[in-house]
């Protein structure tokens, strides 16, 4: 009777049991359904607009391309309306002719032949002061007369003479003030190695039986023979110094094994070609619009003057990174090579700073690294504070850029010393209040709408001054 009960029962709960099976394969798929397809089911979720600054996104390189497509177009749209208006200005003859038959070209050369003669009298002051102690003071006043004579004698020729010109002028006082740096990076240097170091002439060295080889340079890590002082008081360990792409002297510089005769090629091929764009763009783009305004700018009405400034603002700015990268890049490289120089630094990533004093220290590197050397290091060590010796660092800046523009021009009006001084606080202040990416953009307004149009005023009220019409090549050349 149980067996029979069993087996009677049997077909209701495998039916039931079946039954149970598929009600529970049903809840499971239920629930994977619910936990599973979600975001199918729910399409929101709390989140930012990308645009937002709580979004953290920051990947914008889309508007970055379309930026530059935008200014890739607004600057053909600017040089067709240029060439509709004023027909093709650019013309390398009328430039090179003026340059090969102006009389008035000669006395700025005569200059820069007499400055590179007038460098050697520091070898013989040197040498003259490492043979004794009872020199060291006749040898000193030497050598401050012969740094004054470096600005004063072609800074005052260049103020009295007209006939000079003011490209002829600039280049002249350019590589005075070039001089005048080396000089006092070297006399500096060699003042310290002579009062670190007892003085021993080469004549006593051999009186001694002391073997001046072994002690005119020793093997630095590399292989490389390091000259020891003061036989590194030679002619050609001293024209060395003064052609090599650098301010701060030193008695062994880093040296490159060989010269790359490709990237020579390149960088003459670059100097060329930028210097064929630069006369150029100031023909066809600078000349009609300064032509345009006949009164120097502080005659020029504020609205008249805003919309000059803006059309000369973009081919001004053009022009002084075509220099930046014509002179940092391509002429000091070149300079580099062929002398094996192994101190590539001319530059850093100024374009990317978000500091006043990081942009200083990164856009000309050879100024810097002397600044820093012979005038910040020297007065820390003499107990001023950092704020005294950083403002005594921008005084030395802003006198350099003053003089090397108001003297070619015989006009003083200290527009650019007063604007590298205004720089200091008002970058400091917009640090303070909106932080560095809006110090990067104060930046590069300060490029193309500060010092480097401050510069260029100059020259256009130089020209007003000179001249009333007429092209102004004779005038500038």
């Amino acid at each position: 009777m149980e067996l029979r009960g069993r087996q009677d029962m049997s077909p209701i709960r495998r039916r039931r049991k079946a039954v149970y099976s598929m009600e529970l394969e049903r809840a499971m798929a239920e629930q994977e359904m619910t936990t599973d397809d979600f975001d199918i089911l729910s399409c929101h979720a709390p989140s930012e607009s990308l645009l937002t600054s709580g979004s953290g996104f920051c990947n914008y390189q889309g508007i970055f391309n379309l930026s530059i497509v935008l200014l890739v177009l607004i600057h053909i749209q600017m040089c067709l309306e240029n060439f509709s208006k004023y027909g093709l200005l650019v013309d390398p003859h009328q430039i090179v002719s003026n340059l090969l038959q102006d009389r008035y070209n000669f006395p700025a050369l005569y200059l820069i032949i007499g400055l590179n003669l007038l460098v050697f009298p520091a070898l013989y002051v040197e040498n003259f002061k490492a043979k004794s102690y009872s020199a060291e003071t006749l040898g000193s006043v030497l050598q401050y007369i012969h740094l004054a004579l470096l600005i004063a004698v072609p800074g005052c020729t260049i103020y009295y003479v007209k006939s000079i010109s003011p490209v002829g002028s600039l280049l002249t006082l350019l590589l005075s003030i070039v001089f005048f740096l080396k000089l006092y990076s070297y006399y500096e240097v060699n003042h310290w190695y002579r009062s670190k170091h007892p003085r021993t002439s080469r004549g006593a060295m051999k009186k001694l039986g002391i073997d001046l080889p072994s002690k005119l340079s020793k093997k630095s890590e590399r292989g490389q023979k390091q000259v020891m002082y003061p036989f590194n008081l030679t002619v050609p360990d001293f024209c060395y110094f003064i052609v090599a792409p650098t301010l701060c002297y030193q008695l062994n510089f880093p040296r490159s094994k060989w010269i790359r005769k490709h990237f020579i090629f390149w960088r003459l091929f670059e100097m060329v070609f930028l210097a064929q764009l630069l006369l150029g763009l100031i023909q066809q783009w600078i000349v009609p619009i300064v032509q345009k305004s006949m009164k120097p700018i502080n005659e020029v009405e504020h609205p008249l003057l805003m919309e000059y400034i803006l059309k000369l603002a973009v081919p001004n700015h053009f022009i002084w990174l075509i220099l930046f990268y014509s002179f940092f890049h391509c002429y000091l490289n070149l300079i580099a090579e062929l002398l094996c120089f192994g101190d590539r630094e001319f530059y850093l990533d100024w374009w990317n700073t978000n500091n006043l004093m990081d942009f200083w220290s990164s856009w000309n590197r050879p100024l810097h690294k002397w600044l820093i050397r012979h005038v910040y290091k020297p007065l820390m060590l003499h107990g001023y504070e950092k704020l005294q010796a950083q403002t005594v660092v921008v005084l030395v800046s802003a006198i350099i850029y003053e003089y090397l523009i108001s003297v070619p021009l015989r006009m003083f009006q200290f527009w650019i010393f007063i604007t590298v001084l205004v720089q200091v606080p008002l970058f400091w202040l917009v640090e303070k209040i909106c932080g560095g990416n809006y110090v990067n953009c104060i930046l590069w307004a300060n490029g193309v709408l500060g010092t480097p149009l401050v510069v260029f005023l100059y020259f256009h009220d130089y020209y007003i001054e000179q001249t009333q019409s007429g092209p102004c090549w004779r005038l500038f050349f």
